[in-house]
């Protein structure tokens, strides 16, 4: 990785856009007048204003920069320094630009301060925390409007090269482009999506400071200067050009070819996206060094400057010969994996964790992590030393070495990852076994082998681990098969050469690049959206999924072994089954019950939702004819749809081949498939018609049997004879299919490699909803068998759609009857295992309890189930809980409770200006508030997020969230869970609704089979509290964390829900409450703010800023609407 260091240039006082070539400086014999590295701005004598200087900068000789061309000019290198991306909001106060200089043999610099918010102070807090920005800095700074206009003049007709375009366009929009067209906009962001597509081109902000080492005098990642800009750049390509001859080829020639097909449909990314390649063509307009800037990566050095880095003018489409040619990247690694032996997930001999490796793992936390942990943070060893996170370990090293089921509460800040990771990767390594740790989400996954894992593997080097000569630990990652690349089916997806579809070719040639540089393949490291702006965004996303679920790994899609070896998700597997550790999800791990023996369960409280849905079937109507539709037009003649493969069959083969008479027969079972289907939908049209007559009479806690009922009626006839005719319809167009893919294997048509694909996948997409629907209604010999411990009905969701679901019934039962006694052992964590002042409620919920205790007819010997709890982490008196007694009922007037949210929300944000979560149980509710509250924080300046808004993921949302300490974000269950904004982005903390689940029919279910009182027991408050502890926990994520809780569902303070209060750690609120928790504060909502404010001495700042109406005066006051 190159290091980047300020060179000490000329410093001038010329007047800005002077032209004079450093070469008349040398000759004159003068010294360069050295700069301090440091120094933020010119400043002209006499002046103390800083304006724009143009900085002439001595060029190395080693390669020498060409004239550039008439089509694309060399390019200007911009940065720009914000309080932040939202143009409405934040302000400009720093513009840097390099430009080459006329005479070809160096750079010319701009640098500008200026004062965004003259009227509210000299200098915001993150001018200073992130850019070294003071006060003085901004004295007599001019406004940023004129700056831009200078910067314009500056950079003239040179493409500008950025860190990231969006945002640097944005600003373009608010300040104004200038006169004429404006020249492209290259962000850095943009060539990273295009050249090494993945997880490097998501980082964002940060992308820069991962390329290339910023230098000690930059004071954050966002304090970019342009020469961070320019080794970024020749960093990403140097990269690029390293992976061989055949990657290139491939990308330049798609990324070309979407660019004319861009073009020709009136789309400005195709000129973009060719603007991009000719500046990647010519390093030698760019990559020159200036004195010891930067080293400019090898990939670079003997370019020649006639043919281009990446050959633009000899570039032809990739020919399948190319692509059969090349592996993907996840194959460079097989070999090293097959020197490894497969590992089995179980021990026939006893697993003791030995002492050698107990004392280990206490020099790994006793140690190690405090030493790793200060020299991350500047703190004293001692001071990291976290005695709950080692417990936790200690705990997890014995269950594993006892074979037992042990569940382990480790409250918010006990490190838990750590705790369970050294202790896995011990034990698992001493015995040569498999181990699995199953994580909630796949993200969490990905942040355990991003975060903690090396963390983990550099305390055990430091505790000399393992030892000199051995070979290591073994450790991978491992997602559910279609989350993988398949690159056959990439290969035969590829577009013909006379495809003119643009978006089509980016986004194959997105695929492409993905598989040829990303190590793993894997799907959910590649941005969905386009590398660079499209006119068309919806219709590239929506080719981009549809190309994305063909190249997906499907079960069976690799049957050849050159096929295998070249598929990410067979290459996973590999890994996997030769890894010590292994870490994957909780709902894989469910499904595939044979690959681990010993497991550890990450946030634990998951498990009974994802059993449900592991063991759990559910289809619409329009599911069941999603295979049909890309079969078969229909309309008559195939018109309708293009590419529905048995339409384009049937034009294409010969009327008397035995091809075209299979496929005659399988148009006839499509259409008796379809008719099937229909008759399905009538018969269930018709029992939800009987079934709205029977609600009628009955109570809402007796309806869940209701299609039980029915099957055994004498009314079910019909609907048991249209399943029973689905299945049979099914079988004979999946046989049918069966045959005709063998018979195009030897039919000389174009594309009949991407025909076989194609359906071979529908065939088992079929299958799969044939197994769906027969698992809703079981029938045998043309009755129904239903199974006691499932729970069968029609559904409607919320599109409005009709739908057949088969779901398990108690998880939890199944979970400790069926899955846990087959396991060698299993180690359950989570920050919320202890409920109601014991481990009652969890073990009840996991199905702990049940493998405790077999039933008299199960031949099976009782689970061994252990229990710890770890010490509190934090602090919690630095924490204040607050219950307004003045809400409207949620229960009895829920508009007005949400007409108060809504005031709330604007009182306590206005005050606190932002720093605030609000989460909500309803994702309609907050749809309904956040749109209201939009005006009034926008003409605040105050950011305002809330879920589901248009144009922003979850995952964006939380980005925003917590780059900006001043806003406020409004989610509903994501938010609720994992959510870490530790700091000052997060101090106020509002819980809306206590999360009570909402009765259904499956509730109603579980209450008849268990009885109500079991059931509130083992699920249903269960489920609630830990939700509501997880909640709370969004709070305090550091021991330096402080804030404020405001429950505004006062329920809680009703006898009925205090258990909710319970879980709190309130000083004085149960019977071995701590004595450093929260303090409680209950009145009307004046006074909950007050004491809230005072907390985190905030009052005398309010009252300073003129906020002394009270939340009741406002109340009385008719809020203006704010566009």
């Amino acid at each position: 990785m190159p290091y980047i260091h300020w060179c000490q240039g000329v410093r001038t006082s010329w007047a800005p856009h002077c032209q004079e070539s450093y070469e008349s400086v040398l000759q004159s014999g003068a010294s360069p007048p050295s700069r301090a590295a440091n120094s933020p701005a010119t400043c002209f004598p006499g002046t103390g204003r800083n304006h724009m200087a143009v900085r002439p900068v001595l060029l190395s000789n080693r390669l020498p920069m060409t004239s550039p061309s008439a089509a694309l000019p060399a390019p200007a290198f911009c940065t720009l320094w914000a309080t932040g991306s939202d143009t409405a909001r934040d302000g400009v106060f720093r513009l840097l630009a390099l430009r080459p200089a006329p005479s070809g043999r160096g750079w010319e610099s701009f640098d500008r301060t200026c004062n965004p918010f003259p009227d509210e102070g000299p200098a915001t807090a993150r001018m200073v925390r992130e850019f070294g920005l003071t006060g003085r800095d901004l004295e007599n700074a001019c406004g940023p409007q004129e700056a831009w206009q200078e910067l314009l003049e500056f950079v003239g007709d040179s493409p500008r090269v950025v860190p990231q375009a969006d945002v640097y366009r944005a600003w373009e929009l608010h300040f104004g482009p200038g006169t004429g067209d404006p020249p492209p906009t290259i962000g850095i962001d943009v060539v990273a999506g295009l050249l090494l597509p993945g997880r490097l081109a998501q980082r964002g902000a940060s992308l820069v400071g991962q390329l290339v080492e910023l230098g000690g005098d930059t004071p954050s990642p966002m304090a970019l200067r342009p020469d961070h800009l320019r080794a970024a750049l020749g960093e990403l390509l140097g990269r690029f050009l390293e992976l061989g001859e055949g990657v290139r080829r491939v990308a330049t020639a798609g990324y070309l070819a979407a660019a004319q097909g861009l073009g020709a449909a009136g789309d400005g990314g195709g000129a973009l996206l060719r603007a991009v390649l000719e500046l990647l063509d010519r390093p030698t307009d760019w990559a020159h060094t200036t004195g010891e800037l930067f080293s400019l990566h090898p990939a670079l050095r003997d370019l020649d400057p006639d043919s281009g880095a990446l050959h633009l003018a000899e570039t032809s489409s990739p020919t399948d010969a190319l692509l059969a040619e090349l592996r993907p990247r996840v194959a460079e690694d097989r070999a090293h994996w097959l020197r490894g032996k497969p590992l089995p997930p179980r021990s026939e001999d006893d697993t003791p964790f030995p002492m050698e490796d107990r004392e280990v793992l206490e020099d790994v936390f006793s140690v190690h992590l405090p030493a790793l942990f200060a020299a991350e943070t500047g703190a004293r060893p001692s001071d990291c030393y976290r005695e709950s996170q080692h417990r936790v370990a200690r705990e997890v090293a014995g269950g594993l070495a006892a074979q037992q089921l042990l569940l382990v509460h480790a409250p918010t800040g006990t490190g838990k990852t750590l705790a369970y990771l050294v202790p896995a990767l011990l034990w698992a390594r001493r015995h040569g076994m498999r181990l699995g740790i199953a994580t909630y989400t796949r993200a969490l996954q990905e942040q355990a082998m991003d975060r903690d894992v090396p963390l983990a593997l550099r305390a055990l080097a430091r505790a000399g681990h393992p030892p000199a000569g051995d070979d290591g630990y073994r450790i991978s990652l491992l997602k559910g098969r279609e989350n993988y690349l398949c690159w056959r089916s990439l290969r035969l997806h590829q577009p013909d050469s006379d495809e003119q579809d643009g978006e089509l070719w980016l986004a194959w040639t997105q695929l492409a690049v993905f598989a040829l540089t990303d190590m793993d393949g894997d799907l959910d490291r590649l941005p969905r959206r386009a590398p660079l702006q499209l006119e068309a965004t919806a219709s590239y996303r929506s080719g981009f999924f549809k190309l994305a679920r063909q190249v997906r790994a499907r079960t069976g899609c690799c049957s050849h072994a050159d096929d295998r070896r070249t598929c990410a998700a067979t290459q996973a597997r590999l890994r996997a089954e030769r890894s010590h550790v292994v870490l994957t999800n909780q709902s894989l791990v469910l499904a595939r019950q044979d690959f681990f023996k010993h497991l550890i369960f990450d946030e634990c409280e998951h498990l009974h939702d994802q059993a449900h849905e592991a063991w759990s079937s559910a289809i619409t109507f329009s599911e069941l004819r999603a295979p049909l539709k890309r079969l078969r037009s229909a309309s008559p003649g195939g018109r309708g749809r293009r590419g529905a493969l048995l339409d384009r069959l049937e034009r294409a083969l010969s009327p008397d081949s035995r091809a075209h008479q299979t496929l005659r027969s399988c148009l006839a079972d499509w259409e008796a498939m379809g008719e099937a289907i229909a008759r399905l939908e009538d018969a269930v049209a018709d029992f939800r018609s009987w079934r709205t007559l029977e609600r009628r009479g009955r109570d809402e806690s007796d309806e869940h049997s209701l299609l039980r009922e029915y099957a055994l009626s004498n009314q079910a006839p019909p609907l048991l004879h249209a399943r029973q005719q689905l299945t049979n319809a099914g079988a004979l167009l999946h046989a049918g299919l069966c045959d005709l893919v063998e018979l195009l294997e030897d039919l000389p048509l174009r594309g009949v490699p991407r025909m076989r694909r194609a359906l071979d996948l529908i065939r088992v997409e079929l299958s799969d909803a044939m197994g769906v629907a027969e698992k809703w209604l079981p029938l045998q010999e043309g009755r129904p068998v239903f199974s006691d411990s499932t729970y069968y009905d029609v559904t409607e969701d919320y599109r409005g759609q009709t739908g057949l679901a088969a779901r398990i019934l108690l998880p939890n039962e199944y979970l400790g009857s069926h899955y846990y006694p087959q396991l060698e052992g299993a180690v359950f964590l989570s920050a919320t295992t202890y409920l109601r002042g014991s481990f009652e409620s969890s073990r009840a919920y996991l199905g702990l309890e049940r493998a405790e205790h077999p039933t008299a007819d199960e031949e099976r010997a009782p689970c061994q189930v252990e229990s710890f709890r770890a010490p509190e982490v934090f602090d919690y008196s630095r924490a204040l809980v607050a219950v307004p007694r003045d809400v409207p009922s949620i229960t009895r007037d829920k508009p007005g409770f949400l007409e108060y949210t809504r005031r709330f929300i604007a009182h306590l944000g206005e005050r606190t200006r932002g720093r605030m979560l609000v989460l909500f149980t309803n994702a309609a509710d907050v749809s309904q508030v956040g749109t209201r509250l939009e005006g009034f924080f926008r003409a605040r300046h105050i950011p305002l997020w809330h879920q589901n808004m248009e144009g922003s993921s979850k995952e964006e949302l939380s980005e925003r969230f917590r780059a900006r300490t001043d806003s406020i974000l409004l989610g509903v269950d994501t938010f609720w869970y994992g959510a870490d904004f530790p700091g000052e982005t997060l101090e106020y903390l509002v819980i809306v609704r206590l999360p009570y689940g909402v009765p259904d029919a499956y509730h109603y279910a579980q209450r008849a089979a268990l009885g109500p009182g079991e059931q509130g027991r083992q699920i249903y408050m269960p489920r609630c509290l830990s939700k509501f502890r997880q909640g709370f926990g969004r709070l305090m994520r550091r021991v330096t964390d402080r804030g404020c809780v405001f429950i505004l569902d006062n329920r809680v303070l009703d006898p009925r829900h205090r258990p909710f209060l319970a879980e709190l750690p309130l000083v004085g609120a149960t019977e071995g409450a701590p004595a450093d928790g929260a303090r409680l504060v209950r009145g009307d909502t004046d006074h909950c703010v007050r004491e809230a404010l005072a907390h985190m001495e905030m009052l005398t700042e309010v009252k300073r800023r003129g906020l002394t109406a009270t939340f009741c005066e406002e109340a009385q006051t008719q809020e203006p609407t704010y566009p």
